[in-house]
């Protein structure tokens, strides 16, 4: 099997590209390794498919270093091709996926990660570009984009971006439909998420019902409310707990679905996975068991 070390540079904390090389010298001699330092955006989407596609009758298996955008795009480039697998190796800012599948400890053992076997996972499709873990849309897609903005510029980007979100992320106005019904007929929300695993923005828990192979996606829809109602609520927002707890009965839609089309009259923000997308109309499918990805023991 070739091990392709798919490595950002400058995701995550000081250093971690440093100490990754380090330790992979441990193993130079074990396995056949390639390790690439990607050097723009897109870039580990268009390596990951070339090296794929070249080697067509070699078992690879790809390992993504970086946070949920550098996963995103590596899944951009190997899917579709039946020889290639991927793991991760959790050193970026947000690293939400493997929350749901073990947590980031267990993927920064090499020596596990090695070994670990490949387990069949759903992607979410939109408009030709697919999500491992999980869409955004409304005030959750405004702090992506602000913080994705101030990236390099300050210490605590995301939460400036929910600072800024307080103020002019409040409300939006996109429609959600959800296998053919639509769940807000006024156009309006705080928030949506459509998701494939359980959790985004770095620790918000935003589908408690998630599997990673089922079929469907998990929809999530919160009408808008007040700072002082949001603020009140966010904690069992992030724990989890918006689906049992009666405080959100009134406010969240909840549907397991297997299309969804989001549309407005005017362009909106869209997260994918932590990359920001832009548009009047999203056209959104589950892609069942369709990427082998490596899950340590």
């Amino acid at each position: 099997m070739k091990h392709v070390f798919v490595i950002n540079p400058v995701a995550g904390f000081e250093n971690s590209f440093n100490v990754l090389s380090k330790n992979l010298q441990k193993y130079k001699d074990l396995h056949d390794i390639t390790v690439y330092v990607t050097s723009s955006i897109k870039d580990a989407t268009e390596f990951s498919k070339e090296f794929a596609t070249s080697h067509s009758g070699d078992e690879i298996r790809f390992y993504s270093c970086g946070g949920d955008g550098t996963l995103g795009e590596v899944v951009n480039g190997i899917v579709g091709n039946k020889n290639a697998s991927i793991t991760c190796y959790p050193c970026g800012s947000g690293n939400d996926f493997v929350k749901s599948i073990g947590g980031k400890d267990k993927f920064l053992d090499l020596e596990k990660l090695f070994h670990a076997k490949n387990h069949l996972v759903d992607l979410i499709k939109v408009n030709g570009v697919y999500s491992l873990n999980v869409i955004n849309v409304g005030l959750e897609a405004h702090v992506c984009k602000v913080a994705n903005s101030l990236k390099g510029k300050s210490k605590n980007p995301y939460t400036r971006g929910i600072i800024d979100a307080l103020f002019r992320g409040m409300k939006h106005n996109v429609f959600v439909e959800v296998d053919g019904e639509l769940i807000n007929p006024d156009g309006r929300l705080l928030l949506s998420t459509f998701a494939n695993g359980g959790y985004a923005g770095g620790k918000y828990n935003c589908a408690p019902n998630y599997k990673i192979d089922d079929g469907l996606i998990e929809v999530c829809l919160v009408k808008p409310v007040s700072v002082f109602t949001l603020v009140r609520l966010i904690k069992a927002y992030e724990k989890g707990l918006h689906l049992k707890d009666k405080r959100f009965d009134k406010i969240v839609t909840y549907r397991q679905a297997k299309n969804i089309k989001l549309y407005s009259n005017k362009e909106f923000d869209l997260c994918v996975d932590g990359e920001m997308y832009f548009g009047k109309e999203f056209n959104i499918e589950i892609v069942k068991n369709t990427l082998n990805f490596a899950i340590p023991e």
